[in-house]
């Protein structure tokens, strides 16, 4: 039996693949090939009309406000926000995401999640003051 092993190969070598004829696409065929696997399209923000380019790595490079109140309602994972300011403070949330992002959930917080808050307790959440989204008072000089 031992010899008769030793006569089979275990493997037999296989065939070689059929050769396949490489094939030219066409210009149109590339391009929309190129619209249909590469271009990422992006919504819009309904409010502004500005569109959409972030997700939950990559934040809005615009100053839009609306643009950012979108951003903060999809993309953000609002638990981790608050452990980190809750255990760490704003200074290590401005050290992972920026001065930037810090001014505009500030503003967020101020002008969406409070007011929320207040309707769900009944009771006068702490009053952010100096929100990037709350309207200026009327007799408010600004100076820089």
């Amino acid at each position: 039996m031992t010899e008769q092993l030793a006569e089979e190969p275990l493997f037999a070598n296989p065939a070689p693949p059929p050769e396949v004829p490489e094939r030219k696409f066409t210009q149109k065929e590339i391009g929309q090939m190129r619209r249909l696997y590469f271009t990422t399209t992006h919504g819009t923000v309904t409010v502004c009309g500005h569109l959409a380019k972030f997700s939950k790595t990559k934040a809005p490079k615009t100053n839009c406000v609306n643009c950012w109140e979108a951003y903060f309602m999809t993309s953000v994972d609002l638990d981790f926000i608050h452990t980190v300011l809750s255990t760490k403070g704003a200074k290590e949330l401005e050290k992972i995401h920026g001065t930037k992002y810090v001014r505009m959930l500030h503003g967020f917080l101020s002008s969406k999640l409070l007011p929320m808050l207040a309707a769900e307790t009944k009771v006068d959440p702490a009053r952010i003051e100096g929100g990037t989204f709350e309207e200026p008072a009327e007799n408010t000089a600004v100076t820089y």
